[in-house]
């Protein structure tokens, strides 16, 4: 049997101009503490549960370890504890991880991901008072349901944690 091509024409509304549409992404939307972040689709990321945390010795608080995941040594980072957030202790927390191979890192989550549709959340004027470490790092902020949401460049976030240029004298400014 042979495969048929066949091309789709559209004859609905074809004499009336076409408007353009509001671009819509979808985007995670993962929880630490107080603070929401969004995190683009396209980025692969994965949720690991039941997953060994290996502690190293001497490094900072928020770096939980290192875990191996798919013959990949990945840290683990702790963004509460750079946030200086609170323990919700009702709320399990999870392993998020972004990016791929040698480039993926992971980080401790509340709760599982939520999908955001980007046409929903409201873009923020003027972003709220964020800690200092996050300042250089956020791009933009939304609000949703009075929750606010960030984009954060993490790639250069963890970067810097990984090259300990955030040293605890900075966390208690």
């Amino acid at each position: 049997m042979q495969a048929e091509e066949f091309e789709a024409v559209d004859h609905t509304n074809a004499d009336l101009p076409s408007r353009p549409q509001a671009e819509v992404e979808t985007v995670f939307g993962i929880r630490i503490g107080s603070m929401g972040f969004l995190v683009s689709t396209a980025i692969y990321c994965e949720v690991l549960d039941k997953i060994q945390v290996n502690a190293l010795p001497n490094v900072h608080p928020w770096l939980s370890g290192l875990l191996n995941l798919r013959g990949n040594l990945v840290p683990v980072f702790d963004l509460r504890i750079v946030l200086e957030e609170e323990a919700a202790g009702h709320i399990k927390r999870r392993l998020f991880t972004i990016d791929r191979g040698d480039k993926t890192v992971a980080l401790w989550i509340d709760g599982f991901p939520e999908v955001k549709d980007s046409t929903l959340l409201q873009q923020l004027k003027e972003l709220p008072p964020l800690p200092q470490i996050l300042q250089q790092f956020v791009t933009d902020g939304y609000e949703q349901d009075g929750q606010v949401w960030l984009n954060v460049k993490f790639d250069d976030l963890f970067k810097t944690l990984g090259r300990h240029q955030y040293t605890t004298e900075e966390m208690a400014a």
